[in-house]
């Protein structure tokens, strides 16, 4: 296992190298990272000194070299419209999408795991057809256009902005989620708002993982089904219930937890538009206000969090591999 780990972790390295690099050069093809920094209205003496002060007038390649060298201090750098550290900015709005995205993460699982067992029990039923086209729909639809669906839908039923109410003060930050602070800090009320505010968001992003799921649970629990140590639990007379949660469904699981691992990851970087329908303060938004106040720097810095956290992600998965199936080796 450690072996597995230690080549995974190696090849992680060329992978984050590569988004660094593209992100890096998109960033100065882009527009001038200087004038970004000092201002459109910066005069022409601003400008320059301001390349002269962060170093932007020297080679590309020297330039890069220095912004993977300040990375691997842990500084990000600063932030053109924000003044603050990109590090300090991510460590506030991070915690935001990670809520967000765990909360759809667990509803799309549930119930897709739910939905595609129910429909591979009985292929070819108004169950099987009810699941599958909803996961069609699912698939199809899109997101900002199914928030904004639910915003007007479930307008004066539920919260359809932020985190919080706009009066009510957030609880004392020690995790940066704002159900957890309020449950440590014995909030019960503000940690119900907060899950209040949190359900169509979370909603509206499950919707597309929770059809993927689905559809993935279905085909693999049918290929299970048929196997031959299925059909044998049931000539033994198991009950049905039994071999298709027992027997069938942990080995079905194992493509499954591959598409969960990825739709995570997905959901930590994909979540821009639910963000921005929902007013919700996290990274994906974040990303979205740099690109559009061009700042470069604050940007670099979020995309490459993102890719870590996607390619940990995927590194997960493959250690929950052997904890599935124990015929897969991690020697």
């Amino acid at each position: 296992m450690r072996a597995f780990l230690i080549r995974r972790l190696a090849l992680a390295v060329p992978t984050l190298l590569g988004v660094s690099f593209l992100v890096f050069a998109l960033a100065h093809v882009g527009g001038d990272p200087a004038r970004a920094i000092a201002g459109e209205k910066a005069s022409a003496e601003t400008v320059e000194r301001v390349r002269r002060e962060h170093g932007l007038d020297r080679p590309l390649v020297v330039q890069y070299a220095s912004y993977l060298a300040s990375v691997a201090r842990g500084d990000l750098g600063r932030s053109a419209q924000t003044k603050r550290s990109v590090s300090e900015d991510l460590r506030r709005h991070f915690p935001a999408t990670v809520e967000l995205a765990t909360a759809a993460l667990i509803l799309a699982t549930l119930f897709g795991i739910a939905a595609g067992v129910l429909a591979a029990l009985r292929p070819g039923s108004f169950v099987d057809l009810g699941v599958m086209s909803a996961s069609l729909v699912g698939v199809s639809v899109p997101v900002f256009f199914l928030g904004m669906l639910l915003l007007v839908a479930l307008q004066g039923t539920l919260p359809g902005g932020g985190r919080l109410d706009f009066m009510t003060d957030a609880p004392p930050a020690r995790t940066g989620f704002v159900v957890l602070d309020a449950l440590l800090a014995g909030q019960g009320a503000v940690a119900g708002e907060a899950l209040a505010h949190l359900v169509l968001p979370a909603c509206a992003l499950a919707t597309i993982p929770m059809a993927v799921i689905a559809r993935l649970t279905r085909a693999s629990m049918l290929e299970t089904l048929s196997s031959d140590y299925v059909r044998t639990a049931r000539a033994k007379g198991l009950p049905v219930r039994t071999v298709a949660l027992r027997h069938a469904l942990r080995n079905a699981l194992i493509p499954v937890v591959t598409a969960v691992g990825l739709q995570y990851g997905t959901l930590l970087s994909g979540a821009v538009l639910t963000e921005t329908v929902f007013s919700w303060p996290g990274i994906g938004r974040y990303v979205v206000e740099s690109i559009k106040g061009k700042d470069f720097i604050a940007m670099q810095g979020a995309i490459l969090v993102i890719a870590t956290v996607f390619v940990a992600v995927n590194i997960a998965v493959d250690l929950v591999y052997g904890r599935l199936d124990p015929r897969i080796s991690h020697a």
